[in-house]
């Protein structure tokens, strides 16, 4: 260390003009460049929602360039906001950090905050339109159309029923998605110009034949039949089926299920059974053949349920049923335990020799599982009960629950996307192969059709971006606070009638939710890079949003990236 004596003055070279003349950024080896990423969450969701850009938007109450956001890439924000089971949520960064961001619900609040605005959609003007032809007007299939029609095609659907929407429609009750909310998303969808048909079914009304001269034909029947148990008793007439039951709910027919109800399953389609008997006055006992932690159905879903009075069996399995002479039945269980499952495969259920559990019901309601309708398929285009979701050549394409995929109202919509997506390239005469994979968010099978639109525009795709794991944010700059969760209607009064349960976010718990997002991988303008820069070389245009790095100047200190609490900045050498 030196030691200059007191009387010493320290001199310190000093500039009374410009300094641009000594280009500092010579000496540096590597400069500063926003790359944008995708966050964890947005990887997880399979419609590849921009979830933090649009959560952005909420938290600057742009409310419409939210819509306009969540519409680029989902046509159900109002349905999603309420039935998805949000992977999105389990991924979300912030789980490593506090909470979770209440992504679900927020997607919620912006389709109930827009609800009478009409969003800006800009579909691709396309001077070869070709006629394309959907047979199912659920999820998968208004997507698909919804996407075919933004790529400026024209699409007709062709739907069995006298309504479209499918499981939306007939398969989930009011009180988890009121019909106003999903009529107004069909709306949305068919005012593109899309064709829809109800009343026709393939095989019957329409042919084949007749389907075949479309230039493309994408099918999605949907999953309408309960699958069958296979046990003695399953066809008396106190035996009903799950979904039949839930159609019959949502045509608002008068039903009187019995003073005691017996329901068979764990998914969400159990739950709604359950909980639409009760709502009719009905004791309902849930069994099901594994535990409580095995159930597919959406833990809150399990936990409404529980709250609303229905008992759960669990480690059961009905094997026989039998009338008794009072109109009642008798069903009798089978005891099961569980062996563990190998390669992550859930565990097994297996009979415990010899032990039973007789139970008295007036009515039995299977919710087992939904298989699909395939008699009108040809069979070159089925495998293993499903149809085929990938085909060589040829315009059959297929989704939702008709291939085998996880059953979701998210998953449907993503395989609508997806097929659109190939459709167009089909149409194109471009490979897939060389395409989906520049244009899917991460590895989880997501697809950005922003993505793919912008490709087309500029005639090249461009890789997918990389994800933002929680190690690359910094978390100085946020601070602990709680997840907002929904509120719901008491019990009591949920069982009165088929009123929505659950309650929509404020305008103030929505900004507060949405000042919880770390926006992983998304520039959200809060300019740190400005305020941290030493040189002082970052400049802002807050007009247009933007940021410009004087590189010429720029030493390559890297304090910016460092400051950046996204990270979106990263520091690239220089070639």
């Amino acid at each position: 260390m030196k030691v200059y004596p007191e009387s010493c003055e320290l001199l310190i070279p000093i500039s009374y003009g410009s300094t641009e003349i000594i280009e500092t950024g010579k000496w540096g080896f590597q400069k500063p460049e926003m790359v944008l990423g995708a966050a964890p969450c947005e990887e997880s969701c399979p419609a590849g929602n921009p979830i933090a850009k649009f959560i952005h938007f909420v938290g600057e109450a742009k409310y419409d360039l939210a819509l306009e956001t969540i519409l680029k890439e989902n046509p159900f924000p109002g349905v999603c906001g309420r039935v998805c089971f949000h992977p999105c949520e389990r991924d979300c960064n912030r789980n490593q950090y506090d909470e979770a961001v209440s992504i679900n619900a927020l997607e919620r609040y912006v389709f109930d905050v827009t609800m009478n605005q009409k969003p800006l959609l800009r579909p691709m003007l396309n001077n070869h339109p070709v006629r394309i032809a959907i047979v199912g007007a659920g999820p998968a299939g208004l997507s698909c159309a919804y996407f075919l029609a933004m790529l400026g095609h024209r699409a007709t659907i062709f739907e069995a029923r006298n309504e479209p929407g499918g499981v939306l429609r007939w398969g989930i009750p009011e009180y988890r998605l009121p019909k106003t909310v999903l009529k107004r998303e069909i709306r949305r969808i068919l005012e593109l110009g899309i064709e829809l048909k109800t009343g026709v079914t393939v095989g019957k009304g329409l042919s084949m034949e007749a389907l075949s001269r479309y230039e493309a034909i994408f099918l999605s029947p949907g999953a309408s039949q309960s699958l069958t148990l296979g046990i003695e008793g399953e066809n008396l007439t106190q035996v009903w089926r799950g979904t039949d039951f839930l159609n019959r709910i949502n045509a608002q027919e008068r039903i009187r299920p019995g003073k005691e109800v017996i329901v068979i399953g764990g998914g969400n389609t159990a739950m709604d059974v359950a909980r639409s008997a009760r709502r009719l006055g009905s004791a309902v006992t849930v069994a099901y053949r594994r535990t409580k932690k095995e159930m597919p159905a959406i833990s809150e879903e399990i936990e409404e349920t529980e709250q609303e009075g229905v008992h759960f069996e669990f480690l059961v399995q009905p094997v026989e049923i039998r009338s008794l002479p009072n109109g009642r039945i008798r069903v009798k269980f089978q005891q099961m335990r569980l062996k563990k499952g190998s390669q992550g495969k859930r565990p097994h259920p297996i009979p415990i020799k010899g032990s039973f559990l007789n139970m008295e019901t007036d009515r039995l309601i299977i919710a087992a599982g939904e298989g699909v309708d395939l008699s009108w398929v040809p069979t070159d285009l089925i495998e293993k009960g499903f149809i085929k979701e990938t085909f060589s050549g040829g315009k059959f394409f297929s989704g939702g629950d008709a291939v085998n995929q996880h059953r979701s109202v998210v998953t449907a919509i993503s395989s609508g996307k997806r097929a659109a997506i190939s459709i167009d390239l089909f149409l194109r005469g471009i490979d897939p192969e060389e395409v989906l994979s520049k244009i899917g968010i991460g590895s989880k099978g997501a697809l950005s059709m922003e993505a793919y639109m912008r490709g087309l525009e500029r005639g090249i795709w461009e890789g997918p971006k990389s994800i933002v794991g929680f190690d690359k944010i910094n978390t100085l700059f946020f601070k602990p606070s709680e997840r907002i969760k929904l509120k719901k209607i008491p019990s009591d009064q949920a069982l009165k009638g088929f009123s929505e349960v659950r309650r929509g976010l404020s305008s103030g718990e929505a900004k507060e939710s949405a000042s919880r997002c770390f926006s992983c991988g998304t520039c959200n303008e809060c300019y740190n890079c400005y305020y941290f820069c030493p040189e002082g070389i970052v400049s802002l245009d807050e007009m247009n949003h933007t940021r410009k790095v004087d590189l010429d100047h720029c030493k390559g200190c890297g304090i910016c990236s460092k400051a950046c609490p996204r990270h979106v900045i990263e520091m690239r050498l220089i070639s």
